[in-house]
């Protein structure tokens, strides 16, 4: 009886997660590639992804270009997140753990790092984004108070929303997202029927933010297209360390999720980006002109879609963020370190949405840490090229298990110890990659010294990809041979 009576609850709600970034148990894997693309699909159909489309436009860009900007960014996007895609696969454990095959057990503090800040940029961005929206939507149904307080009780009470899930762990989330990516689907589409008769395809922009259009143009290709991706880079492994790699090899995987990478961003940020022609002006901040055009019946829809509609982005960028903070600080259960980012996130929001543009921080925030995410994944899809997708997965909890031992050793961390914990030609070349990156960036906000080597056009994410890519193909074999690793 009680056996029935828990597994009826388990169907209402799931068990609470109790696994961290240890090695992933082969019984509890049973997600499968069918289950990632829902949950991918699921951060992509809600308002912060159309903010994201809403960008271009902000820059001064026309439709079309808007378009074609953004989709070249996501398909460029497509070869680095094949290896972090397949990463938890083979690892069974997140990204950033996972980053200690090549950066070493030390190194992969990097991985880390730059995880809790892609994290909080993602989750700031749905919490901003739906929080703006729930406010001016709920003020012109119901005469509410638009001001500083009813905006921090909104962002409040989304970032509440979202620890929960977080909190709760992987199979609420994978719950939330089978609804919210319903939901978010049919919101999304019917947003086109709501704004139909008032959409400008034939819309030119306005101003060029970078002052020409092929700068700006490169500017929305790799601040929205690439870097709305590259914002996932670390978030992937915590959904594919339940798929067992041995079940559904890579090509199986790969079938389903790169499409699944295309489809979640391409549609709902070119939707965006064409809802927005539809406004008094499109580059105006997205979240007050959606609210303030759309037709009655839709702005009740409004309503559940800023409230649920991001769930799942800022959800798992939570739980990611946690996971992350809970593996630097070997002591700090998962649980509590979510908590930690999430009013962290939540103190980032309530000052950014006072203080900054948000249009110039998210693409200037974007672009930086594409300068510094793009090299990393360099790095680890030569490694993932050179040993096949084969990884010592007791290895690599070295690092994570140094709250036991004291510290991490070199017998615990076997091949992946290096010289001292750290892989200096991985992080030669990711350092390389992101001096490239900073050098050559240009956003609204900081433009590098050398920005104009190519006549505006962006080569920091390629220049960047490439310098890591090669310089640790090329070292790492190297210190081996002259025998420093």
């Amino acid at each position: 009886m009680a056996a029935v009576t828990r597994e009826r609850a388990d169907i209402i709600l799931p068990p609470l997660e109790r696994h961290g970034v240890e090695t992933m148990p082969a019984a509890e894997q049973r997600s499968t590639p069918w289950h990632f693309s829902v949950l991918f699909a699921s951060t992509g159909y809600n308002l912060p992804t159309m903010v994201f489309g809403w960008l271009p436009l902000a820059f001064g860009l026309g439709f079309w270009p808007a378009i074609t900007s953004m989709s070249a960014g996501v398909l460029i996007a497509l070869l680095p997140m094949s290896f972090l895609i397949l990463l938890g696969t083979r690892t069974a454990t997140n990204n950033a753990t996972s980053s200690g095959a090549d950066f070493g057990i030390w190194g992969r503090l990097i991985g880390s790092g730059l995880g809790l800040a892609l994290m909080l940029l993602g989750a700031a961005i749905a919490v901003w984004s739906g929080g703006g929206i729930l406010v001016t939507a709920s003020a012109r149904l119901l005469g509410t108070s638009t001001g500083d307080g009813a905006l921090a009780l909104a962002y409040s009470v989304l970032a509440a929303l979202s620890v929960l899930i977080a909190v709760w762990g992987y199979r609420l989330l994978l719950r939330t997202a089978k609804a919210v990516a319903l939901f978010g689907v049919i919101a999304t589409l019917l947003m086109l029927a709501a704004f139909a008769g008032h959409l400008h395809p034939s819309y030119r922009g306005g101003a060029y933010a970078l002052g020409s259009f092929t700068a700006t143009w490169w500017l929305s290709a790799a601040a929205v297209g690439l870097g709305g991706v590259m914002t996932m880079a670390t978030m992937t492994g915590d959904w594919t360390r339940y798929i067992n790699g041995r079940t559904y090899p890579a090509r199986r995987v790969l079938r389903l999720a790169l499409p699944a990478v295309v489809i979640t961003y391409i549609i709902p940020m070119g939707i965006g980006a064409l809802v927005a022609t539809g406004f008094p002006h499109p580059a105006a901040a997205f979240p007050e002109s959606l609210t303030a055009a759309a037709p009655g019946w839709y702005a009740v829809i409004l309503v559940p879609f800023a409230l649920f509609g991001g769930l799942t982005w800022s959800g798992a960028s939570v739980y990611s963020a946690g996971l992350d903070l809970g593996s630097v600080f070997g002591r700090l259960h998962r649980p509590a370190a979510t908590v930690i980012m999430s009013a962290v996130i939540t103190g980032l929001v309530l000052a950014g949405s006072l203080v900054w543009n948000a249009s110039d921080s998210i693409s200037a925030l974007s672009l930086i840490l594409l300068a510094a995410s793009a090299p990393w994944a360099a790095v680890i899809g030569v490694g993932y090229l050179r040993r096949r997708g084969r990884y010592d997965q007791a290895a690599l909890q070295a690092f994570n298990q140094r709250a036991h031992l004291g510290t991490a050793t070199r017998s615990a961390a076997g091949p992946y110890w290096y010289r001292g914990g750290w892989n200096p030609a991985a992080v030669l070349a990711w350092a390389a990659g992101c001096a490239w990156g900073l050098l050559t960036v240009q956003t609204t906000l900081y433009t590098g010294p050398l920005a104009m080597i190519a006549g505006g056009v962006d080569l920091s994410f390629a220049g960047s990809f490439v310098i890591a890519a090669v310089l640790y193909a090329t070292l790492d074999p190297a210190l081996r041979k002259a025998g420093w690793l």
